[in-house]
């Protein structure tokens, strides 16, 4: 288990040996969440946005409230206070949100969502 702590935290934490544009190292964001949240830019895109969402960046995600509750879509440092982290665990009921669960059809896995709510708690790294 602590082996298992340790490999996804160093994931999150984006030691990896990936490269982004120009050879710069990946984030977690770029390497991890940006393949899964791609499955919401179906509906949350500049064109489309709906409930008021573009998730088509990571600054998007810190520049934009949740669209349905008063808590930010991201609160760096705290998963549990992050409209967005609650949508894809289902959670939103009790954050005194509306809605389902989201994404609609294919859902997030325990693991995408433990690494979003890391990623989170770490600061939400870009």
């Amino acid at each position: 288990m602590r082996a298992a702590m340790l490999v996804l935290g160093l994931v999150v934490a984006g030691c990896g040996d990936d490269e982004g544009e120009e050879g710069a190292p990946k984030t977690a964001y770029e390497r991890d969440l940006a393949p899964k949240l791609a499955s919401c830019t179906g509906c949350h895109d500049p064109e489309r946005a709906e409930a008021g969402l573009d998730l088509t960046n990571v600054r998007a995600l810190f520049d934009q409230p949740s669209g349905q509750h008063d808590m930010p879509l991201i609160t760096p440092g705290n998963h549990r206070q992050s409209y967005l982290w609650h949508k894809v665990a289902g959670t939103q009921g009790i954050a005194g949100g509306l809605g389902t669960r989201m994404p609609v059809g294919a859902r997030w896995t325990d693991e995408d969502i433990d690494l979003l709510a890391r990623w989170i708690d770490l600061g939400a790294p870009e």
